[in-house]
């Protein structure tokens, strides 16, 4: 019995230490950094901004890092296209589809006017996605257009400015979060 009550306490023992060995990952809320993986560092070991980090038994209680990630999906409104071609033509027609905004006739006035969403518009113009290598990779890109009347002149009654943008759609984007390694309970 004596020896029976000794292997009890040998493993509860050695229960009550492994258990105490073990770390679990916490994460304060997330935050947008950015699209571009270029502006974001990872402080967390292998500094590996494609994946989440979880602690292991390489750290201790109390390690702290700043872990980035990427997320796929939609980044915020201001981050969701990039601007590959913008061109300002003059055209011998009717501003139709018209530009619907204020202000200078520029690609970033153009999406701000379209609230980010390029995805169905009457303004879209087909073009063939191999015009642009980032557009043949992943098949995200979209070409808008828009006139702007012009003032009538002798030669040319009926003339307008044509704003054409082609955007590449951001796919990935990242998030950071501070980490902390804690025991379990």
């Amino acid at each position: 019995m004596k020896k029976l009550l000794t292997l009890c306490f040998v493993l509860c023992a050695v229960c009550l230490q492994a258990a105490g060995g073990k770390l679990q990952t916490v994460r304060e809320a997330p935050q947008y950094l950015s699209t571009d993986g270029a502006a974001v560092e990872d402080t967390c070991p292998g500094n590996d901004i494609f994946k989440q980090f979880f602690c292991s038994a390489k750290e201790e209680s109390g390690f702290k890092c700043f872990d980035v990630y990427r997320v796929e999906g939609d980044p915020i409104d201001a981050e969701r296209y990039t601007l590959l071609a913008q061109t300002l033509t003059t055209e011998n027609s009717s501003a139709e589809p018209a530009c619907t905004f204020e202000g200078e006739l520029t690609c970033d006035n153009f999406l701000k006017a379209l609230n980010y969403n390029l995805s169905f518009s009457w303004f879209i113009d087909n073009f063939p996605s191999s015009s642009f290598p980032e557009c043949g990779k992943t098949y995200s890109c979209t070409r808008v257009s828009c006139l702007r009347a012009l003032p009538p002149s002798a030669n040319t009654p009926v003339q307008a400015a044509k704003l054409t943008c082609v955007f590449k759609k951001n796919q990935i984007y990242f998030l950071g979060t501070e980490v902390s390694c804690q025991n379990k309970r």
